[in-house]
């Protein structure tokens, strides 16, 4: 079980926003006591209704990707038509509303999610985004070691480093360039991991100094330029509001 909670979480963070990517069905090796309640009601539906339900699901996955918030809440909506209880569309639709800043319903969304699932690391990392984008920061960082405290020992250390990254942004937007040194401290140029540039052009850009930003930008996404790897690391800084900050305008305090 901890293997799935890895890879939903990994597949979550190179999304454009965490969201459960995994489809609602049993893994084989998965006894029926291993599960939870909704998925062993969902298995029990006819085989009709759970295509059915699939293929909306599959659906919805796609919207999203694609970037088609509405498409991705009608599918939704078609997914409780046959079967009401998946916190995974409760989740995905929580995305789809942050993408359009109607915080609030998302916010309920994932209340109903943590309800149905306390410690499941996707809601936590959605409530993590949402709390960044609404300029909470402390917040933020408060739900982000929530996360790390559900983290099995052995998740990839890349994965870490995104949360990190996350970290390090909210304490820049809070004025504690300190604390966020320290997150990176043992990091270099000759790190594997787009954290170490990615750290550095906030910090640039929270010295107003775009130029040094852009460069260690370029670097980052020039070095690690294979698969979706800094995908994580360009929504997080888009989501911060570090990008849009005016010269003039001061770090929260």
């Amino acid at each position: 079980m901890k293997h799935t909670l890895i890879l939903m979480l990994a597949l979550a963070a190179l999304a454009p926003v965490a969201t459960a990517q995994e489809a609602p069905l049993p893994q084989d090796n998965q006894s029926t006591a291993q599960l939870p309640q909704w998925l062993i009601d969902f298995s029990n539906l006819p085989r009709n209704d759970r295509e059915q339900y699939l293929r909306a699901f599959n659906n919805a996955k796609q919207s999203y990707q694609q970037g088609q918030w509405v498409a991705c809440i009608g599918y939704l909506a078609d997914c409780e038509m046959i079967f009401r209880g998946n916190p995974n569309v409760w989740n995905l639709r929580a995305c789809c509303l942050m993408e359009q800043k109607f915080f609030d319903e998302a916010a309920a969304e994932l209340e109903r999610v943590r309800k149905a699932l306390p410690n499941d690391p996707v809601t936590a990392m959605n409530l993590a985004n949402m709390h960044m984008a609404r300029g909470r920061y402390k917040e933020s960082i408060s739900t982000l070691n929530e996360l790390r405290d559900m983290l099995p020992f052995e998740t990839p250390k890349e994965l870490l480093h995104v949360l990190d990254f996350r970290e390090l942004l909210c304490h820049v937007m809070l004025g504690q360039e300190a604390e966020a040194r320290k997150l990176v401290a043992g990091l270099s140029p000759i790190s594997d991991t787009p954290l170490y540039y990615y750290s550095q052009a906030v910090f640039a850009l929270a010295a107003n100094n775009r130029i040094e930003a852009s460069r260690n930008l370029r670097v980052a996404n020039s070095i690690f330029s294979k698969g979706n790897i800094t995908v994580p690391y360009q929504r997080a800084l888009e989501l911060s509001g570090i990008t849009n900050r005016q010269p003039s305008e001061p770090l929260s305090r």
